[in-house]
């Protein structure tokens, strides 16, 4: 069992500390990081009033962000098995010959 080590984060001038494993302290920063761009780019927008509207809005366009990764995963995916399944056809057809 690995040791927890204490990583303090910025986030809208605020700081948290976090509980991580040793070797995902890079990541972590990297999206608290990420995350405190994202809502730093929403309050400046000048529409929003309130950390709690900014925090929601990011983690909506945060989500948005990662389910379209998802779909272009899936569609890469898919693509993919469909050359694989063509190739394979042709290879069968190229014996059969």
């Amino acid at each position: 069992m690995s040791q927890k080590e204490a990583v303090s984060v910025n986030i809208l001038d605020r700081e948290y500390r976090i509980a991580c494993d040793p070797g995902e302290r890079r990541q972590l920063l990297d999206a608290a990081d990420y995350l405190d761009q994202q809502m730093r780019s929403m309050r400046d927008s000048g529409n929003l009033v309130g950390v709690e509207k900014v925090a929601v809005l990011a983690a909506l366009n945060i989500a948005n962000e990662l389910l379209d990764a998802r779909q272009r995963e899936a569609n890469i995916s898919e693509n993919v098995a469909g050359k694989i399944r063509n190739l394979r056809d042709r290879l069968d057809d190229a014996r059969l010959d």
